[in-house]
């Protein structure tokens, strides 16, 4: 027989009740809720993953100075991938499972990214992709906790193909013009190269692919690739390699003498022009997916005068995108009146969210934000209010022209 007082134990029953309630919504069982970036902080592509991780702290810093969210301070967990797949679902698994994080923001690599969106799936976890862009992301992979805010593996290099068929071809007078490719051997590099070519035959360039290249990501020597480009004598070779990849194949392309017997193509953004300086491809054809020198959204201004007070740099794409996805978390929360993933997820598909890179909606069919990607052409003059290069021509090549449609995003999707 329980002896103790009836009120003593009901007090217990209700103790008991609110510590299971405060386990499964970690929100109500401290002042602070926290979110996790498990991204690549180390090795050649390292710098896409730490200027992400500032700008969701930045973001975040921001958020708690005007008085949280919900009323609730914002925490955020890190750890480093290390661009492995592996580490990427083990270290979103811990951030979920140990310190109780309601939403994970992206890592770099799509190999990592389609791995964390896996986990975050399972668990039920809202998942923001900010830098990794697999269309996978919205189709095969999909479910319902996954958002994504930056052009995908199918937005990305069809942009460039327009820009390459509208401003490029027509220069040729319908010569058949030699292209080579080189990118990273994974799903980024693969698809990349296979839609830009797909969409080349699509708008009817006339063209002919005379070689293709797939280093492994990470690779420290392309000297072999290069040879292999310049003995194909290629118009124009498509460089689908980034971050300090591709630094490193500029640098060593140059003691080839490979821009002059080339047309190059690449993702000339912040980070390689500012290493490369004036040694940066005058007149390299160029595709970034929001150069700071290009934005003008709402508050962009100040954000850019924020970070760049804060690590003195300008900030890179990867920054940019990094803080509206925050925005974005941010406005699914304050929506729903909630930290609740099936709540915010109710919240934010379909939802137009403003943020510093202007509105963006989030399709309620894939979760794909409608963001441009900006293609143009790289100038290796020191522009005096950057203290580097920028681009001498900056298109923005809009969602409209190179988006799935969400008819065909669903025919690729798990079924129910």
């Amino acid at each position: 027989m329980n002896k103790r007082p009836f009120f003593v134990r009901i007090g217990l029953v209700v103790l008991g009740s609110l510590a299971v309630l405060a386990l499964r919504h970690p929100s109500l069982a401290a002042e602070t809720v926290t979110i996790g970036i498990s991204t690549t902080l180390s090795g050649s592509i390292a710098e896409l993953g730490q200027t992400g991780l500032r700008s969701i702290q930045l973001a975040v810093e921001k958020l708690n100075a005007e008085g949280g969210l919900l009323g609730k301070q914002i925490k955020v967990v890190s750890a480093d991938d290390g661009a492995s797949p592996a580490n990427g679902a083990s270290n979103v698994r811990h951030m979920i499972l140990v310190d109780k994080a309601v939403a994970i923001f992206g890592p770099v690599s799509s190999a990592v990214g389609t791995a964390e969106e896996t986990v975050t799936g399972q668990y039920k976890t809202l998942f923001f992709a900010f830098t990794s862009n697999d269309i996978k992301i919205t189709t095969t992979n999909f479910n319902k906790y996954a958002f994504q805010v930056v052009p995908n593996t199918v937005m990305e290099p069809r942009a460039i193909a327009y820009y390459f068929a509208e401003r490029v071809a027509p220069k040729w007078n319908g010569k058949k013009i030699r292209l080579a490719t080189i990118t990273p051997n994974y799903s980024y590099g693969r698809d990349t190269v296979d839609t830009f070519i797909k969409t080349l035959h699509e708008l009817k360039v006339s063209f002919e692919v005379v070689s293709q290249q797939y280093p492994q990501l990470g690779a420290t020597d392309y000297t072999t690739y290069i040879s292999a480009l310049l003995a194909s004598h290629p118009d124009y070779v498509f460089a689908g390699i980034y971050g300090g990849d591709l630094i490193t194949f500029t640098k060593q392309a140059q003691g080839f003498n490979f821009f002059k017997q080339t047309h190059a193509m690449a993702p000339y953004g912040r980070q390689a022009m500012r290493a490369l300086g004036t040694q940066t491809p005058d007149g390299a054809i160029a595709w970034d997916r929001a150069p700071f020198w290009a934005e003008n959204g709402p508050g962009f201004k100040e954000f850019m005068a924020e970070y760049r007070e804060k690590f003195n740099d300008w900030p890179s794409a990867w920054a940019i995108i990094g803080y509206s996805a925050v925005q974005a978390w941010t406005f699914g929360v304050k929506k729903a009146g909630s930290f609740d993933s099936d709540k915010v997820v109710e919240a934010l598909q379909g939802a137009t969210v403003p943020t510093i890179r202007g509105n963006i909606t989030l399709r309620a069919c894939d979760h794909q934000a409608d963001v441009p990607e900006y293609v143009g052409v790289v100038s290796n003059r020191i522009d005096p209010r950057y203290g580097q290069p920028i681009w001498a021509e900056t298109v923005a090549i809009p969602a409209s022209k190179t988006m799935i449609t969400c008819e065909e995003a669903k025919r690729l999707q798990p079924k129910p």
